[in-house]
């Protein structure tokens, strides 16, 4: 007999999924943020709508899988070398846009009467930015190789590292209150050494396991063992007080530095947009419109906070260290949002009773109006500027502001441009490789990790994976290639990967290898342009030396 509790769970799941995606259709037809379609799913299928779900206690356990996906990803894709000399308008930028938009959160809740501890929570939630909107909007602009972006995900990564300190100071909040500040202190100084030791040790110990897992070509087992480590080691830092996000952050970044990092990314994406999904909606469950309908003044007042203060708090610092008013607009633009790890302490704040159902649903509206603004203010950030300097006032302002000068903020990263992307590195891709290595830029995907080593050792550029794997081939830069040769055996790789070149760039020239006549029909129909037989190849070179 089914366990009718399960079978309640797998429709929740069911119904959340598929509404998602109606809704998700809608907005994109808008072209509004996904995100904001689910958060809006969660409350019509909520308690306080339909009452569609009814176990919210269990979807909220699946959505805390995907912050840790999400964190997980981050963290393999973040790259301290990347940073270069950005570094301090990133740790000090970061700090102060913090600290002061915690002041203004804090003022502002106070004014208006609430408790000190509601206040210092709106300030805390209004400081952290939306890390998986931001980097999914500048991706899609294909942008996050310049320099504003550069300095916005460092500033998202020292968000996402002082909500660790925010956490402890929310689970702690009683002791400090009493004035049992040691307790606190004790608390946050296990949780940083937790954080030194799971770093030392992960570093020594984790790539090499992985390297060992790689080595067995089991796509199955390097999967399973990637979900295990995202999900487990995170878990376990749970368990030791710290949050389940940053430790996931922080796996990801043991692994960031590996050679196939970039296939660990791609891998754990699909599973990662599901529950993703599923957090965004289990933030919308906890809405309630009625109170939102009687709190509009301050939603207004919540939303400007966020939006101007974030703008002001995120491009002043950056202007201050150095860099031109065009970047510092652009990186001001980019962070008027509040993001995952907001929602993340709403909810740890009402779990342990210290934040009011107003503050809590009104928060969630400024969230939604402010996310809902954010691809726009993006799209918009070089009006504003090109606005704001035509000001003479703003301009006398800005010149009594002391800042350094650098040269290197107007100097954006060169992206591959023109490139051939060949995919396999076996016989045949081989001689390809060598021939065209001094002749054409060239990046290799390939999934042996044996001749990812002979890749490296004869410096040629180079990703780990599989090319039917669309995030890798966008990684090798497939939108602004020039050509696509697959010299691969797998006939369902080639052509999944040819379905998503023509998908990402129409002008792209597709070369294949094919076994047999059949197939080189099925690769021509897909879209390959230029098909070859290299056994029909040596049997027209055998006939030609024999007529000879």
């Amino acid at each position: 007999m089914h366990d009718s509790g399960s079978i309640t769970l797998i429709v929740d799941i069911v119904i959340i999924i598929s509404t998602s995606f109606l809704f998700g259709i809608f907005a994109y037809k808008l072209k509004q943020s996904v995100i904001l379609a689910y958060i809006l799913v969660g409350i019509l299928i909520g308690p306080y709508g339909f009452g569609l779900i009814n176990k919210v206690g269990e979807v909220h356990s699946l959505a805390e899988i995907g912050v840790a996906l999400l964190m997980f990803v981050i963290g393999v894709e973040f790259k301290i070398s990347k940073l270069g000399n950005i570094w301090k308008v990133i740790i000090f930028g970061g700090i102060f846009q913090i600290v002061c938009m915690i002041v203004a959160g804090y003022s502002l809740s106070r004014i208006m009467g609430y408790s000190l501890l509601n206040s210092l929570l709106l300030g805390m939630i209004g400081s952290i930015s939306s890390t998986m909107i931001i980097v999914k909007i500048l991706t899609e602009r294909r942008e996050m190789e310049r320099l504003h972006s550069r300095i916005i995900v460092g500033l998202l990564i020292v968000q996402d590292l002082a909500v660790v300190f925010m956490v402890c100071f929310i689970i702690n909040f009683e002791n400090i209150a009493s004035g049992n500040i040691l307790d606190f202190v004790k608390v946050l100084g296990f949780s940083i050494s937790v954080l030194i030791a799971i770093v030392f040790i992960g570093r020594k110990l984790l790539p090499k396991v992985m390297y060992l897992i790689v080595k067995t070509g089991n796509k199955e087992m390097f999967l399973l063992s990637i979900f295990s480590f995202a999900i487990g080691i995170s878990v376990t830092t749970h368990l030791l007080g710290l949050s389940i996000s940053l430790g996931a952050f922080i796996v990801g970044f043991l692994l960031s530095e590996a050679e196939y990092n970039s296939e660990i990314s791609a891998q754990i994406r699909p599973l990662k947009d599901i529950f993703i999904v599923i957090f965004f909606v289990s933030v919308g469950l906890l809405i309630n419109p009625r109170i939102l309908m009687d709190n509009i003044m301050l939603v207004v007042l919540l939303t400007f906070l966020i939006m101007f203060g974030k703008f002001i708090f995120c491009a002043l610092p950056t202007w201050c260290f150095g860099y031109d008013g065009k970047t510092s607009v652009r990186v001001g633009m980019g962070m008027m949002q509040i993001g995952e790890f907001s929602f993340v302490m709403l909810t740890i704040g009402q779990k342990h009773g210290f934040l009011s159902s107003t503050i809590f649903s009104s928060t969630i509206a400024a969230a939604l109006i402010s996310i809902m603004l954010t691809p726009l203010a993006i799209k918009q950030a070089d009006s504003v500027y090109n606005f704001l300097t035509s000001t003479i006032p703003l301009g006398k302002l800005l010149s009594y502001i002391p800042h350094y000068r650098l040269e290197e903020s107007k100097e954006a990263e060169k992206s591959l441009t023109g490139h051939v992307i060949l995919c396999g590195y076996g016989n045949s891709g081989i001689r390809v490789a060598d021939g065209l290595k001094e002749k054409k830029e060239m990046v290799v995907i390939e999934h042996d990790i044996k001749k990812i080593e002979i890749l490296k050792n004869r410096g040629f550029k180079y990703l780990f994976g599989d090319a039917m794997n669309h995030h890798l081939l966008l990684k090798a830069g497939i939108s602004t290639a020039r050509i696509l040769i697959m010299a691969i055996p797998d006939l369902e790789t080639k052509k999944i990967a040819t379905r998503y070149a023509k998908v990402y760039n129409h002008e792209i020239m597709v070369i294949a290898r094919a076994v047999t006549e059949s197939e080189k029909r099925e690769l021509q129909q897909i879209g390959v342009d230029y098909t070859i037989i290299p056994m029909s190849l040596e049997a027209a070179e055998i006939i030609d030396k024999i007529i000879e």
